[in-house]
């Protein structure tokens, strides 16, 4: 079934220009219609964003896995303290997925040929590709690359643009994140496939980095 972007962005509760980021990002399937995107209601990640993102360089310092050094006292404590609130939230995984949804630009490819991707420097396993995950990925490669390095990587694995239901997704960055990435890097990847047992998983991930 097919809805309108007025419809789509009020079961996510964001904008509509924020919605057709999405769409742009291909985290939301659509196609445009006579000037018009149609969205896939099966692809919304319902009420998956829960409140305003923080700005990126927030959002990275937010998943680290200790107080980033260069921050102040002040930034250290509001670090400590959102993951307190994080913690102690009833669906951590989707305000966890609200708050770093700024982290990078997610973009799904297709292709025959991703059996040597995560063997590729340029490229850092996350998500479903991380051991952590716990889940079968199947075909599914999921990854980190930099900016600089998508089209040499498009190039070098034939990768064709697709959505949701293909074979590689890929999380667009400045820079890499370290290898392995963060845990709760893993769990906020799981919890953007907004499956069940994709936001169990990153419920246990959360509830295991900040323990």
């Amino acid at each position: 079934m097919e809805v309108s972007t007025a419809e789509a962005a009020q079961v996510l509760g964001v904008s509509p220009r924020r919605l057709r980021a999405l769409i742009a990002a291909g985290r939301v399937q659509a196609r445009q219609v006579g000037g018009h995107w149609l969205v896939e209601a099966a692809s919304l990640p319902s009420s998956l964003y829960r409140t305003r993102p923080m700005a990126p360089d927030v959002a990275w310092a937010f998943l680290a896995d200790t107080v980033p050094e260069h921050y102040a006292p002040d930034q250290a404590y509001r670090w400590r303290q959102r993951r307190k609130r994080l913690s102690a939230d009833s669906e951590p995984e989707r305000l966890l997925a609200s708050w770093v949804a700024s982290r990078a630009q997610h973009r799904w490819f297709a292709t025959r040929n991703n059996d040597q991707m995560l063997d590729d420097e340029r490229l850092v396993p996350s998500g479903l590709s991380d051991p952590r995950a716990g889940i079968s990925a199947g075909a599914l490669v999921e990854a980190y690359v930099a900016s600089d390095d998508l089209a040499a990587v498009r190039h070098r694995y034939l990768l064709r643009p697709g959505g949701p239901n293909d074979n590689v997704v890929l999380h667009v960055v400045g820079a890499l994140p370290t290898r392995p990435v963060p845990s709760l890097l893993v769990a906020a990847d799981l919890a953007d496939h907004g499956s069940d047992r994709e936001l169990a998983r990153a419920r246990t991930l959360i509830a295991e980095a900040l323990a």
